[in-house]
């Protein structure tokens, strides 16, 4: 069966998703009327903004918390990453990468984060570090995921966060235009969140102001593949905000404390 036709049916068998269908199919013609130059000009104009404020996550950290970066998550919880690593290998469904997960590992021990929302989780790497973090302090992650349409890959997201970690973690399946309001209302106050979901500047510009709004003052935002389009870059112009911009793995991330 054609990736398309799988993808549709996999939406037309759930009504509750037919919102977000209407909404990925008006994108989707919008990007078909642009111009493919308009799109490839978004993309590079914001790799160069990045490009010329990027530093290494330890200097991000530095910056941010002033002081010098410990050991490497991966180090520091060896044994829970190895089953973990584990786990992704074994599982049938091939999901994004992980992002930055000593950024959010550090970030989220700086504040002593207790409410955290995430967008996007997959195999759950950012998750994992988000709960590593959280847990010490008896908080709470809140995931949103919309589960790959047509690839059946609903049972594996977030396969990678252990049963240990579970009970700091309410994942909430569906778009986020469904269910980041609702994340946010029982979030009640944010200490740190972290955007890795739609990544379409219609997206950013949805999603972005009201996790803004409700975090805490001295709060942590946190943007994944913002070198994507012009969408971190414009929000934090309409902000007056001073971004810390991380390069890792080829990606680059932002940053923005509340003031």
């Amino acid at each position: 069966m054609p990736k398309f036709t799988k993808r549709l049916l996999w939406y037309l068998r759930r009504p509750v998703m037919y919102p977000e269908l209407a909404r990925l199919t008006i994108n989707k013609t919008r990007r078909l009327l642009l111009k493919k130059d308009d799109l490839a000009e978004s993309r590079i104009r914001a790799e160069a903004w990045c490009a010329g404020r990027a530093i290494t996550t330890d200097e991000a950290v530095e910056q941010i918390t002033g002081l010098k970066p410990s050991e490497s998550l991966q180090l520091k919880y060896q044994e829970i990453f190895v089953r973990s690593e584990k786990t992704a290998a074994a599982c049938p469904v091939k999901m994004g990468g992980a992002g930055d997960l000593d950024l959010l590992f550090h970030l989220a021990e700086y504040i002593q984060a207790r409410t955290v929302i995430e967008t996007g989780v997959a195999y759950g790497w950012s998750s994992l570090a988000l709960l590593l973090s959280i847990q010490k302090r008896d908080g709470v992650l809140i995931s949103t995921d919309l589960p790959y349409a047509g690839m059946d890959n609903d049972p594996y997201v977030g396969c990678v966060v252990p049963d240990e970690l579970r009970g700091n973690w309410k994942l909430l399946r569906g778009a986020d235009r469904q269910r980041l309001p609702e994340a946010i209302r029982i979030a009640g106050g944010l200490d740190l969140c972290h955007y890795d979901s739609d990544k379409s500047f219609a997206g950013r510009m949805w999603a972005y102001p009201r996790l803004w709004d409700a975090l805490r003052p001295g709060g942590l935002f946190i943007s994944d593949d913002i070198g994507d389009n012009m969408g971190f870059a414009d929000f934090t112009r309409s902000i007056a905000g001073e971004p810390v911009i991380v390069l890792s793995s080829e990606r680059y991330a932002g940053v923005l404390v509340k003031p």
